[in-house]
């Protein structure tokens, strides 16, 4: 009697996992479209691993290999088949949070409903619910492994170490409740990484630069004041006639060029001597904060861009930083 029951046992998971299988094939028809063959074929092989190690009843093995091919290929019946084996395995918590990714990530699938909802329902009393809420993209560990979906079940009266992995940085907390409890856990990205200390070529760069500038308007200065003595001259024979043989400039036209050439040179060099000044105040400041010592600074370290630019109206320079 006990060799029927176990014979008519056997033909029953025998017919279900045929039945699954059939299921596999459409889900991964339906949810799997962009999947490459070689992933499919991966698929296709550990599923198979799953369904023999599922009817010799090494369950932990075949959750291993359903787990396998959802990841080389998502399908729900894959997820659901996980579930299954994890449950007969006895890793209850596991089969719950496999139950409740299958839930919520395959909404309209009516076959995977009732078994997820109700390995979910058996494990909420004894356990404690967990859903983690980042600010911004992130991914979840818990214990220092990975985890798919962000809501979960954890054993409870235990604490367990929760960590989100941000673009930025990372941030972590502890988590522990009581049996049937629910903990909402929010997670804010953290600060992005204070920027590095001004070195020290940059306080000679400008240091440099402001040198150069320096003589570039001692001389622009020297040019314009070369020309006035010419100009004089030439303003005080402006009202001569003179002589205007060959199309030659009267000494009017002359004193009129020339006071235009020294009014630009003029111009020019109070732009210098503005942009010059700029210059000196960015590489004071460089001095002040530059890191002579090698040292690196706090988040609230303070940081100087210096920024400078000419134009044939003018020149301006803009100090953006950190105090």
């Amino acid at each position: 009697m006990a060799y029927g029951q176990r014979w008519a046992t056997s033909i029953a998971m025998t017919l279900f996992l045929l039945f699954s299988v059939v299921a596999e094939a459409q889900s991964a028809r339906a949810d799997a479209q962009d999947v490459s063959v070689d992933d499919r074929a991966e698929a296709a092989d550990a599923y198979d691993q799953g369904t023999s190690a599922y009817l010799a009843e090494r369950y932990e093995l075949a959750a291993h290999w359903f787990e396998r091919a959802y990841r080389l290929v998502p399908t729900s019946t894959a997820l659901l088949q996980a579930v299954r084996a994890h449950d007969r395995a006895g890793n209850t918590i596991r089969a719950a949070n496999l139950a409740l990714l299958l839930r919520d990530r395959y909404p309209t699938d009516e076959h995977s409903k009732r078994p997820a909802s109700s390995i979910i329902e058996a494990v909420k009393p004894t356990a404690v619910l967990v859903k983690a809420q980042c600010g911004a993209e992130c991914t979840l560990e818990l214990d220092g492994a990975l985890i798919q979906h962000d809501t979960f079940f954890v054993s409870a009266e235990v604490e367990h170490s929760l960590k989100a992995a941000f673009e930025a940085g990372e941030t972590s907390t502890m988590v522990r409740g009581k049996p049937g409890s629910t903990k909402t856990v929010k997670f804010a990205a953290p600060l992005p990484p204070p920027p590095p200390p001004i070195p020290r070529w940059g306080f000679f760069s400008s240091l440099g630069a402001t040198v150069v500038l320096g003589a570039v308007t001692v001389w622009s200065g020297l040019d314009a004041n070369n020309g006035v003595t010419a100009y004089e001259t030439a303003a005080r024979t402006a009202n001569s006639p003179g002589i205007n043989a060959s199309g030659s400039p009267t000494p009017a036209e002359e004193a009129q060029a020339l006071l235009e050439d020294g009014r630009s040179k003029e111009r020019r060099t109070n732009i210098l001597i503005g942009v010059t000044a700029g210059m000196a105040a960015t590489t004071a400041v460089l001095g002040v904060f530059t890191n002579w010592k090698n040292e690196s600074r706090e988040g609230a370290s303070r940081r100087v861009e210096p920024a400078v630019g000419v134009s044939n109206r003018g020149g301006a320079f803009t100090l953006k930083g950190r105090f």
